[in-house]
């Protein structure tokens, strides 16, 4: 975090001095080797890949400890797959709950394959998968799904309680934040943004539709807004 903090300070204050043309060409291309230097320091896209491919390879083969889970989510935001607006997942995952409520079971199965390729630490992906396996009547992929499900669940429920700023929960995408409050049974009715430690934190407004209990939700969004950052910059 150290090397990303300098990145942006640096990026702030490149362009403050007044110096001669000469000057400034030298001067831009120390800037982008440094720039390009933090960047390298952040993220190993190819390192992260390979530990997230390792690290799907062993729920696949059903050897998962509670500490893979932790890793994966932490690991998947630093590799190139990952994209924090959503991009494939937020379209295959209208067309799968599409496909449930169609009860067009072979659809969804496909998408939420689509999914889960894309991104595997998916809570809507494998929720999907789960409710539709099961409805399609196979239910050893069904109960697989559901432990990977329960699994993700728990080690978002590991990285905080959720109750304030400084323990906020942990989070890759605003997609699975949506998911994990739906999966609590409440109903999001407002967001907004704090920040804790420099840390960029959304607090989301909760209702419970039974009780009409109403509660706030905190969430570490720093994984997005980082990828999205360097994202910016890569694209310049």
């Amino acid at each position: 975090m150290r090397s990303f903090t300098f990145l942006l300070v640096f990026i702030a204050l490149s362009g403050c001095q007044s110096t001669s043309p000469q000057q400034n060409n030298s001067t831009s291309i120390e800037v982008e080797k440094q720039r390009a230097e933090a960047k390298r320091q952040v993220l190993d896209y190819a390192k992260a890949d390979k530990d997230y491919k390792r690290l799907v390879a062993k729920f696949q083969s059903g050897e998962a400890l509670n500490d893979d889970y932790d890793a994966i989510i932490k690991v998947y935001p630093l590799t190139p797959a990952y994209n924090p607006y959503g991009g494939i997942e937020i379209k295959q995952k209208d067309l799968a709950f599409e496909a449930m409520d169609n009860q067009d079971w072979s659809s969804c199965l496909a998408a939420t394959k689509a999914i889960l390729e894309v991104n595997f630490t998916s809570l809507t992906g494998h929720f999907g998968a789960m409710v539709c396996h099961f409805e399609s009547g196979n239910r050893e992929l069904g109960e697989y799904h559901n432990q990977i499900l329960d699994g993700f669940i728990d080690a978002i429920w590991r990285s905080g309680d959720g109750l304030s700023p400084a323990s906020a929960f942990y989070i890759t995408s605003t997609n699975d934040l949506y998911a994990f409050v739906q999966m609590h049974g409440f109903v999001a009715t407002g967001q907004s943004l704090v920040y804790h430690e420099q840390r960029p934190v959304d607090a989301i407004e909760l209702e419970n539709p039974d009780t009409l209990e109403k509660n706030t939700w905190y969430f570490d969004v720093t994984a997005q807004f980082r990828r999205g950052i360097l994202d910016d910059l890569e694209a310049r």
